[in-house]
């Protein structure tokens, strides 16, 4: 699938909205279709990301289903300023730590979030392996290079 930028910013800006499994996600106002919840992470790291596939498939499918998508996208839910448990996760965690080494030049340690963010990428390119990944750039720019590099280390294809 090839999006504009502005069709890239719509899909990212989905990952704020109450996206439920086997839900259908649409952008310009509801006219394109991109795909369905086929999977939510909502990990105590602080992680909440959503996969979405091009047919309704979830991760505990068969291989032989799971091999019939053709396109997935991961959305990450960013940070919000809210009172939840999500908001705590992500800021006592993970937020405050993070700046802390992005302020002091860097640091080999990477907070759970971007851990966990990196396998959930992971384990969507070994569970669908098929289909071609939507690389739609959100959260932050230090969750999506920590989480890229990871996955070229670790040798997977994107």
């Amino acid at each position: 699938m090839k999006n504009s930028e502005e069709e890239k910013v719509e899909i990212a800006k989905q990952q704020y909205e109450a996206l439920h499994l086997k839900g259908e996600l649409f952008i310009n106002t509801n006219k394109e279709f991109i795909g369905y919840v086929s999977h939510i992470n909502s990990k105590i790291t602080g992680e909440q990301s959503f996969i979405i596939t091009d047919k309704y498939v979830p991760l505990s499918a068969p291989l032989s289903e799971r091999e019939s998508v053709k396109e997935v996208t991961v959305l990450y839910r960013g940070s919000s300023f809210d009172s939840s448990l999500d908001a705590k996760l992500d800021w006592q965690y993970n937020n405050i730590f993070t700046a802390f080494q992005v302020i002091n030049g860097g640091g080999a340690a990477a907070m759970p979030q971007l851990q966990s963010s990196a396998t959930t990428l992971q384990q969507t390119l070994e569970a669908y392996p098929n289909a071609e990944f939507n690389r739609i750039r959100q959260k932050s720019p230090i969750l999506y290079r920590w989480v890229m590099n990871a996955v070229r280390y670790e040798g997977y294809r994107w």
